[in-house]
């Protein structure tokens, strides 16, 4: 095969081959009852205009008893460089591909989003909020794509068993479809139709079209085992589970696990947070990602669903709770959805969780009711939350989002209730402009955390943002287009005292290099944090300008560099300002080899710290973390990554403080003593793929975590971060995937 064609076949059975082959290469016989989309404009910059000839692209679109097949011819302009880097799935890397996105209901709420590079690297995400994409979702589809003269051609094969869908006996339905191409050189996106998801409405303006519907079931059984080594404790372990996904008809669906594997073979983000607000972090767990959509409910008030929760960490503090099982089923009765989640972790910390939705839809408004349960017999507590969430689109400018939950706990027998309300609303003004507003309110005793996730209750909050898009540039310009923004948001608690309020100018820029720019400039008013003493008393915050900068240079074609940079000034909390800068130069050794080296460093000059009580301490701060990751693609099966991040943190103790019983913040003669951080974590990953969604992973993982006084300086402590060994493990994990 000639090495500029590449073509991958992902394990489709031989009936899904008999209409439409799944290959990359053009037949035009095989699509000749089609349905064909030709009319592609410019999204990016968005301009609307028709794409150029040697721009162009077309989509063919075709239901077949296998699935939903697509195919889109596109013409590449033959003085621009092809880039085609390999990258991990969901890589989201600029490179050119191609994507095709469907509303499988028809009706704004969710979409999907598949994604085929040149390289024949894959994406798939889940459309929420109208323009909110996640990639956690992993999902079972054929794929293919090929060059040809002047061009290159991707091939979708979408299997009706993939998503949840609503009316699947009637013999037509009627779905909503995008197509586009992007061309990395250049940053330009063309797209059928001229929709775009930096407007406030994406999944919404997807061209409606009516196909064939047929039946579908599946039922996929996908064993795995693990066997892991820890070197510091010289012990061997081995387990073994399985996901089970059933899907009997297009209206229902069910999934169970068994005793699940969450280890890492996928590594979370270091993080190093003092505040009194958690961290979030997105879940990569196949069984929390599959139809995952339906249970979603992302607003400015939080999340009543945070799946990380589940076989989180223990209640009693000694290490993530083992699941014992876990069950999902989702489905519909005409227009009315339902879907319930229930889990059950080991041991007397463990935990018992349970949630339910319903919703019902009717033309422009979707009502949904939610209701999640938790005990927590360590804890000698019960949680629950109840939520209404409402949908509605009043015309083809307007979306509103309401919100209302209520909260109800009981611990060691002390009972509390509390209420949340939130409303969202979006407004795609005719012409470049588009405004957005929130109003959210939560009381002093809402709880959500349970099983939700929200960073604080007892506030008031209310943003309005307006925006404005410049397309029509100089031909002669740098830029190919800028997205301004002008935000105003206000945060108060409960008692009426104002935790912040900020005045925002930001704008995103695309370059014609197909890099981007985005800055962002605001003023902070004077305000408090309530929540930095822990319960303690509101410490006041100083007023002052912010400023951060941010850039990306691709790779072009077959160059070797590419980087990201970003710079940042903000005000501390008593006086002066702090300063941060990253840059993470990127090399590419050829398109299936790469490896960046990125150095971030922070000055805080009045780093506050809380203590104990009513005590805080200032420190001079100096911070530096080292990124580092290589890709190598050594086969169509085969990929060996490296991941390193490094924190180091030298903070020199400056001056104790107390916040008085004015409220006022004053020195203090209370001992504040210097202290060092370290925190490690590296991981080599290698994968062999056996098929759909099956792999062989062998994974080496260390890390580690120290804080202490000793007198190091900064780059000591650095070098210092890599002696760190408070994990130290190897596992092999074997999944594979039987399609019954």
């Amino acid at each position: 095969m000639p090495s500029a064609v590449v073509i991958l076949l992902c394990g489709l059975p031989t009936a899904a081959l008999q209409a439409v082959t799944i290959d990359g290469i053009w037949d035009e016989q095989e699509w000749a009852g089609a349905q064909r989309f030709t009319e592609f404009v410019a999204v990016q910059p968005l301009s609307g205009e028709p794409a150029p000839a040697d721009r162009r692209a077309e989509a063919y679109l075709l239901s077949t008893p296998e699935g939903i097949a697509v195919a889109v011819r596109a013409w590449h302009p033959p003085d621009v460089p092809h880039t085609r880097t390999r990258v991990q799935r969901d890589g989201n890397a600029p490179v050119d591909r191609m994507n095709f996105m469907i509303d499988f209901n028809g009706d704004g709420q969710v979409g999907y989003d598949f994604t085929i590079t040149t390289a024949g690297d894959l994406t798939d995400e889940v459309i929420t909020n109208q323009n909110a994409f996640r990639s956690d979702w992993d999902a079972a589809w054929g794929h293919a794509v090929a060059d040809f003269d002047g061009g290159y051609v991707a091939e979708w094969l979408i299997p009706w068993s993939i998503a949840q869908m609503r009316d699947t006996s009637a013999p037509r339905r009627t779905v909503a479809v995008y197509f586009d191409r992007v061309i990395a050189a250049t940053g330009e996106r063309f797209a059928y139709p001229d929709a775009s998801f930096s407007r406030p409405r994406f999944v919404s303006d997807f061209a409606p079209i009516e196909i064939d519907q047929y039946q579908s079931r599946q039922l996929a059984i996908t064993p795995y085992a693990v066997t892991s080594t820890d070197f510091i404790n010289s012990r061997s372990e081995f387990k073994a589970g399985a996901d089970i996904f059933w899907k009997p008809g297009g209206n229902h669906q069910f999934a169970l696990t068994l005793n699940p594997d969450f280890g890492q073979v996928e590594s979370d983000q270091l993080v190093v947070n003092f505040s009194a607000i958690e961290t979030f972090f997105t879940d990569k767990r196949p069984f929390f990602t599959e139809n995952q959509s339906y249970f979603e409910l992302d607003h400015a008030l939080g999340r009543p669903f945070y799946t990380r929760r589940v076989g989180g960490s223990l209640d009693d503090g000694s290490g993530a709770a083992e699941i014992l099982g876990a069950v999902k089923a989702n489905g519909s009765f005409g227009r009315l959805g339902y879907g319930v989640f229930a889990a059950t972790e080991d041991g007397a910390a463990g935990r018992d969780m349970a949630l339910l939705r319903g919703s019902y839809s009717v033309d422009r408004l979707t009502m949904g009711l939610m209701h999640s349960y938790v005990d927590r017999p360590f804890l000698d507590r019960s949680a629950e939350v109840t939520s209404a969430d409402f949908r509605w689109v009043p015309n083809e400018q307007w979306l509103v989002r309401p919100l209302l939950m209520r909260s109800r706990s009981d611990t060691a027998g002390v009972s509390q209730q509390g209420s949340a309300a939130g409303v969202v609303v979006d407004w795609d003004m005719p012409g470049p402009f588009r405004q957005q507003y929130f109003a959210t309110y939560a009381d002093d005793r809402f709880e959500l955390n349970d099983l939700g996730f929200q960073d604080r209750n007892d506030f008031r909050y209310f943003e309005w943002e307006t925006g404005y898009r410049q397309d029509q540039l100089a031909p002669e310009s740098r830029f190919a287009s800028h997205s301004w923004e002008w935000e105003w948001a206000y945060r108060e608690n409960t008692s009426g005292l104002r935790l912040m309020q900020n005045y925002t100018l930001q704008r995103y820029s695309e370059l014609r290099s197909g890099g981007n720019l985005f800055f962002f400039v605001r003023w902070r008013d004077a305000g408090f944090d309530d929540r930095l003493t822990r319960g303690n008393g509101a410490v006041p915050l100083q007023s002052g300008p912010q400023l951060y900068v941010e850039g990306s240079r691709p790779r072009r074609g077959d160059g070797r560099f590419a980087f990201e940079w970003r710079v940042e000034a903000f005000p501390n909390a008593v006086s002066g300002h702090s300063y941060y800068a990253l840059f993470q130069p990127r090399w590419h050794l050829n398109d299936r080899l790469d490896v960046d080296l990125g150095l971030a460093a922070w000055r805080q000059s009045d780093w506050l710290l809380w203590q104990q009580g009513r005590e805080l301490g200032s420190f001079n701060a100096q911070r530096a973390e080292l990124y580092s990751n290589l890709n190598w693609f050594i086969g169509e099966r085969q990929e060996l990554r490296v991941k390193l991040q490094a924190i180091a943190i030298d903070a020199q103790a400056r001056q104790a403080r107390r916040l008085d019983q004015t409220g006022a913040l004053v020195d203090s003669d209370a001992e504040l003593a210097d202290f060092q951080l370290r925190n490690l974590g590296f991981q080599v990953r290698y994968r062999y793929k056996l098929g759909t969604l099956s792999d062989i992973y062998a994974v080496y993982s260390r890390g580690g975590f120290a804080i202490d006084d000793q007198q190091r300086g900064l780059n000591q402590t650095l070098e210092d971060v890599f002696s760190l060994r408070d994990d130290d493990q190897f596992l092999i994990k074997v999944a594979y995937r039987f399609d019954l």
